[in-house]
């Protein structure tokens, strides 16, 4: 059972942070949404805010929680790069305009890798990938040991993860300052193509591989833990007064910077390093049974 006395500074818990894929939500994409509702409604009797950490877009993360709107959840999509609430835009790194020529002309010299430029605005596909994100699709499948469906629209699979994404044949099309590129590779690719970005990009932008066969450039420094600095601002609450759950990479930062780090047993041993605890299974909704016996404990 989770105790105060794991937080490192042994102040009581004023926030609550979750990666989504691969720790809040199962395999299937959903989590038991009865059981949050009574843990959210704990949460907000002892002050504790929630909050959803995570590499996807924040319209794609509100699709999720959908049926908590107005339950005072705030976002931190894009792996740090944009954060909102009920109230709206609450911050934004974009990238620095100097940076794009290089990014555009390294991502067009990876023909390998599907691209998903997203923006503030909305998110953008390239047309010109459709042959790569039809590799990826292939190769999701395969590595999930099911069947590929018939017949199936490269472009409507990638709005299932980037909802609203329009099709745009070059960059020039894009509307908004990006914040994030989502690039999406297979799986026995990933590791070169993650070595080739790290060596050709400009050290203004960072690679960070953000679950299955996804890489995701934001600007250097801006991580799930910005996000968390951005809320600390705003709301007075020190980073020793968070704990927060993850299982990628991408989460090195944010179990760093929270006062506890709770890793998923299939986490990397660097991310397990970095946590105070390492619980059990996404498919087994470990983080709700660690948050309802925090919150037991703190009923008394």
């Amino acid at each position: 059972m989770p105790t105060q006395q794991e937080n490192r500074s042994n102040k009581p818990v004023r926030m609550v942070a979750v990666d989504m894929d691969g720790t809040f939500l199962n395999d299937d994409k959903t989590f038991d949404v009865e059981r949050f509702e009574r843990i959210l409604t704990r949460l907000s009797r002892h002050g504790i805010y929630f909050v959803v950490a995570s590499g996807n877009t924040y319209t794609k993360l509100c699709q999720y929680m959908h049926g908590f709107e107005h339950r005072d959840i705030i976002y931190i999509a894009e792996n740090g790069a944009y954060v909102a609430d009920d109230s709206g835009e609450l911050a934004v790194h974009h990238f620095a305009a100097e940076d794009l020529p290089r990014v555009y002309e390294i991502l067009n010299g990876m023909p390998q890798l599907g691209i998903v430029v997203c923006t503030a605005e909305s998110s953008f596909i390239l047309e010109n990938r459709e042959k790569a994100v039809m590799n990826i699709i292939r190769d999701y499948f395969e590595v999930q040991g099911k069947p590929l469906p018939q017949n199936i629209d490269p472009f409507a699979f990638a709005s299932m993860f980037y909802p609203g994404t329009e099709r745009i044949s070059s960059y020039e099309q894009v509307r908004g300052v990006p914040i994030k590129f989502s690039l999406q590779v297979t799986h026995r690719d990933l590791p070169d193509a993650t070595a080739q970005l790290r060596r050709t990009l400009p050290q203004t932008v960072t690679p960070l591989v953000s679950g299955f066969g996804a890489i995701d450039l934001v600007r250097a420094g801006v991580n799930k833990a910005t996000g968390l600095k951005d809320l600390c601002d705003r709301l007075r609450i020190t980073p020793t007064q968070i704990v927060a759950f993850g299982d990628s990479d991408n989460d090195l930062e944010m179990l760093s910077f929270a006062g506890t780090g709770v890793a998923m047993a299939h986490a990397s041993d660097e991310l397990k390093t970095v946590s105070q605890r390492v619980i059990g299974s996404h498919n087994d909704g470990a983080v709700l049974d660690y948050l309802e016996s925090m919150l037991d404990e703190l009923d008394g």
